[in-house]
């Protein structure tokens, strides 16, 4: 019953000084978290008061408690003096002396390792709103999206209606210069022509007079008496160079009246339309010439 007695009154005594005295842990365990207190919850929490109640009983009764107490319960070896009991009191005298001495150093720890964890979560909310500002401002740029695509659609058909006024003149354009090219070609074609009938002509002019000239002795006697007056400057009479130059072009006149003309014409014709047809195959023009003679077009 003395035991029974002694642990109810210790509990009554260690119960009142709880709650006349209020948890300083409890109050810093409130303060403290990760995130910053918003201003709602600030404005609708209001200052908790502590309500004390009044007891006739005093912490400091259980110092003569525990002495009267202590000193039966030792004696008639209630509580054994051990090793496991002198440890757990010198843990016990460590920890007080440690909250005494360091308590202070130990919650200004604490307090700087929760101001730097609340000062990283404080930017990285920070950080957070102004990717979500960002993003919101990325998205009301986007509507006049809508906008900007009735422009270019409308810019795209303006563009095609430009572009079939402009395919009207290309073609027209590209005929005029399909043709000025053939035209080109068809004058290259009859001065080379001409060139390579000329140096053809010249050619059997001179191959003629020369074997006339072999075979004849009077003509080089008098193609040299003609060369000796030259030199001398007393040159008289007619040249039998030129005169056997000329007689071969009169006779070569009298032979071409013989001549088929028109079957000449047809063929160098035929070579014309053939290079013609060639030259407009080549550039993918828009025509091309039929046996006649006549365009026909190919698109």
């Amino acid at each position: 019953m003395l035991r029974a007695a002694t642990s109810k009154v210790l509990q009554q005594g260690f119960l009142s000084g709880r709650r006349g005295v209020p948890s300083a842990a409890s109050a810093r365990l409130q303060e403290f978290h990760v995130s910053s207190r918003r201003d709602e919850e600030a404005k609708a929490e209001a200052p908790v008061v502590a309500e004390v109640k009044e007891s006739s009983w005093h912490p400091a009764y259980g110092i003569a408690a525990g002495i009267t107490l202590g000193i039966p319960a030792i004696h008639y070896e209630w509580f054994l003096l051990n090793e496991e009991t002198q440890l757990m009191a010198c843990f016990i005298c460590f920890v007080g002396v440690v909250h005494k001495q360091f308590g202070g150093v130990i919650q200004e720890s604490l307090e700087a390792d929760g101001k730097a964890t609340l000062a990283e979560t404080n930017k990285a909310e920070d950080m957070m709103i102004s990717d979500l500002k960002t993003t919101i401002a990325e998205i009301g740029a986007q509507t006049g999206v809508v906008e900007d695509l009735e422009a270019v659609k409308q810019l795209k058909i303006e563009t095609y209606k430009k572009l079939n006024e402009t395919g009207k003149i290309k073609p027209l354009h590209d005929f005029k210069a399909q043709f000025e090219k053939l035209l080109t070609v068809i004058a290259a074609e009859e001065t080379i022509a001409q060139e390579k009938g000329k140096q053809t002509l010249m050619k059997e002019a001179t191959a003629s007079v020369t074997a006339e000239f072999a075979s004849s002795k009077d003509l080089q006697k008098k193609s040299l008496a003609s060369a000796i007056s030259m030199l001398k400057g007393t040159k008289t009479g007619v040249d039998p160079v030129k005169d056997t130059y000329l007689k071969f072009f009169a006779d070569k006149k009298k032979a071409s009246a013989s001549v088929d003309v028109a079957t000449e014409a047809k063929v160098f014709r035929e070579a014309m339309i053939t290079k013609l047809n060639s030259v407009a195959k080549n550039d993918k023009f828009y025509f091309e010439f039929d046996a006649a003679g006549k365009p026909k077009m190919v698109v």
